[in-house]
C-alpha cells in the first residue's frame, strides 16, 4: 500500500507541475478556459469554469494510476468531463495517449496552432516524477488498492486559478484565495462504504 500512497503524491507532484506549466503564458492560457453547461455546471455558481489544465491533469491522474494499479481501473473518478470544445467547436475527448507525440497531437486539435504548447504539455503528461521523500517510502498502509477507489478535484478553486491573483496574504499560513489557493485534491475512499482513507 505504501506503493499506491507513493504513486497519488507522484500524481500531485504532476499535476501541480501541469497546471503551473498551464498558467504560465496568459495568451495561451486564456484560450484553455471554458465554461461548464448544463449536468457539468455547478448550480451553486452563477458561472462555472474548467479548464483544459483541470482537464489534462484528471485524466494524467487516471491514466497513471490505472496504469501502475490495474485494480484501481474504472474506481477512478473525477469531477471534470474529459470533453473540452476548441475553436472550431468540436468537442475532443482529452486522454493520455501512448507517446509523447500522439498527446501531443490531441492536445493540438484544442490548441492549434499552438503546437509548441501542446508538445510541452505533452512533455510534461510523460514526464516521470521522483519523490526524494524516505519517510513517505516507509509508510505502511493496510487497505489493499482493490478496496480502494480514487476521486479527483483536478484544480479546486478553478475561478481562483483562473484569476491568478498572487497577492493575497495568508490568514494563519492559508491562502483564502487566490492562486495560492488552487490545489490539487485527490481522495481515496473505501469503495464498498464510500467512507474516506
Amino acid at each position: 500500500m505504501a506503493g499506491l500512497l507513493q504513486a497519488l503524491v507522484g500524481a500531485s507532484e504532476k499535476a501541480g507541475a501541469i497546471a503551473r506549466l498551464c498558467r504560465a503564458e496568459e495568451p495561451l492560457f486564456q484560450l484553455l478556459v471554458a465554461e461548464k453547461t448544463g449536468t457539468d455546471k455547478n448550480q451553486r455558481f452563477l458561472q462555472d469554469f474548467k479548464t483544459l489544465a483541470d482537464v489534462l491533469i484528471q485524466e494524467v491522474i487516471k491514466h497513471d494510476l490505472g496504469k501502475e494499479f490495474p485494480e484501481l481501473q474504472g474506481h477512478i473518478h473525477g469531477e471534470e468531463s474529459n470533453e473540452f470544445k476548441n475553436r472550431q467547436g468540436d468537442t475532443v475527448a482529452i486522454r493520455v495517449c501512448d507517446t509523447p507525440g500522439d498527446t501531443a497531437a490531441l492536445l493540438l486539435s484544442v490548441l492549434d496552432p499552438e503546437q509548441k504548447a501542446a508538445e510541452l504539455l505533452a512533455a510534461a503528461v510523460h514526464q516521470d516524477v521522483t519523490l526524494g521523500d524516505a519517510e513517505l517510502a516507509g509508510v505502511a498502509l493496510s487497505i489493499p488498492p482493490q478496496d480502494l477507489a480514487i476521486w479527483i478535484d483536478p484544480i479546486d478553486s478553478t475561478n481562483e486559478y483562473i484569476g491568478g491573483r498572487e497577492d493575497v496574504a495568508p490568514v494563519d499560513g492559508i491562502a483564502p484565495a487566490g492562486l495560492c489557493s488552487a490545489l490539487v485534491l485527490i481522495g481515496a475512499y473505501d469503495r464498498r462504504t464510500g467512507c474516506p482513507v
